[in-house]
Parts: C-alpha cells; structure tokens; sequence
C-alpha cells in the first residue's frame, strides 16, 4: 500500500472511465483510494456498475455525482479535497496508467523528498513498459518551448496543491502546476508511464480548439505575472514563444 489518493473527473466518458479505473487497479503499487468524480454525466450506470463491484479491500473508492456540471477543475479540486492520503496523483478517464507508473514515481517522490514531479506521456497507446528512468530538472524556460506536462502524469504533495483555477478554462492544468511547483526547476521522470488515445491537439474535447488554447495559454500567462509567480522577463519569453508557435500548430493540424 502507499500513501496515493488518485483523483479521476468523468463526464460522459462511457466504457473509457471503466479501463482507467482498471488501469489504477493493476498497479504494482496500489494506492491508498481512488476518488471519481462524475460531472453530472448522463449516463451514470457504468459509474454505479463500477462502484458496485469494487471489491478491492485495500483500495478505498469514492465516487461523487455532482448535481450538475462544473467542469473538471472543480472537479479536481473537490477530489484533492476529500482526499486523505498526503500524495495526488491524476488521471484523466480517457487516458491510462501503465503498470508500475505509481512504483518508480512514489518512490523517486519519496526518495528525493520532491513535492512535484511528472513523467512522459505517449498520446497513444504503448504495448510495453519500462524498468529503467532517470531524473532530470527541467528548467521552467524549457517549458515554454515545449509544453510536456500532461495531468495524467502529475503526482504532487497535497499540502503543496494550490487549486486549479475554476474561472480558467484552457491551459488551467498549467498554471496549476507552475504555481504548486513555484519553482524555477520541474523534476521530470524520463519514461512513458501514461497513454491516451488521441492526439493532445487538433482531436474531440478542449484542446480541439487551438484559437481558444492560444488565448487561454496567454491569460494563464498573465494570472502567473499578476499574481507573482513569474517575473515581466519570464512572462515576456512564453508569450513571444506561444505567438512564435500558435500559426505552426495551425499549420500542422492542416495536415492530420
């Protein structure tokens, strides 16, 4: 067992919440509870088969149904809340863990006494995974030219977390973890130990909208400057970069 609350938002995601459950189930290191969070889906029943059916003893779930939609911040955010481990770990109920995601990361968190920390993502499926990782600090200036902290990476220390921002539509993952971070380092785990089963932009939800994620990103840039967390010169680098690469993400959706 270790000390992990997983936190999963639904909505409307059918048979794929099923396989991200399962995915948690499969650990070579279980956590302590996994904590759904259905956004008042319109078909609850394969959540309500879920629930029925956990019959992991050493594994707690919490399943909330919201009353109505509040979108997967406030979703989060409320499953941060009730957890009672001291570790989060996210998953997104589209996206997978593989196997031993939760092993190499606890330990590396608790071995190198980090409260952030996040590994590579593959946005399609993978058949193996891997034994062997490295460590490395990322600087915060390298994630302007490349974005590669995806939420089902992420495991934080809770009593780091600072709430995603609910008025924050696009990119709200990432000033949630520039400000829990709060640091000019990210340490990332340089291995795939999550997959989705889409392109991260240019297919279905949010990120299909690239005009909307290239204001939203710009916004998250100004809250971080307002707010402290980044100095004029560090806010002036990510949005000359952002308008440097928001036509050649245009330019690339084109042609998939």
């Amino acid at each position: 067992m270790s000390n992990i609350s997983v936190v999963i938002p639904h909505f409307n995601n059918g048979l794929d919440i099923k396989r991200a459950y399962e995915s948690v189930l499969k650990q070579t290191l279980l956590p302590a509870e996994i904590i759904i969070i259905d956004d008042c889906s319109l078909d609850k029943s394969i959540l309500i088969d879920i629930v029925d059916n956990h019959s992991n003893t050493t594994v707690n779930l919490k399943v909330f149904f919201l009353e109505e939609n509040s979108g997967p911040s406030f979703a989060r955010n409320l499953g941060v809340k009730s957890a009672k481990s001291d570790y989060i770990a996210f998953l997104d109920s589209d996206d997978v863990w593989l196997p031993n995601k939760l092993e190499i990361q606890y330990k590396i968190m608790l071995d190198k006494n980090l409260k952030f920390s996040f590994h590579l993502y593959s946005a399609f499926p993978i058949k193996s995974f891997l034994n062997e990782h490295s460590l490395k600090k990322i600087s915060l200036y390298a994630l302007a030219k490349k974005q590669i902290i995806c939420t089902p990476t992420v495991m934080l220390e809770k009593k780091f977390f600072q709430k995603f921002n609910e008025d924050v539509r696009y990119c709200e993952d990432f000033l949630c973890w520039v400000m829990t971070n709060n640091s000019n380092y990210f340490y990332m785990i340089d291995g795939v130990y999550s997959n989705g089963f889409k392109r991260q932009y240019g297919d279905s939800g949010l990120s299909a909208n690239l005009k909307e994620m290239h204001y939203g990103f710009i916004k998250v840039c100004y809250i971080l400057w307002l707010k402290g967390y980044w100095k004029w010169w560090c806010f002036m680098y990510f949005i000359v970069l952002e308008y440097v690469k928001y036509p050649l993400r245009l330019f690339k959706s084109k042609f998939r």
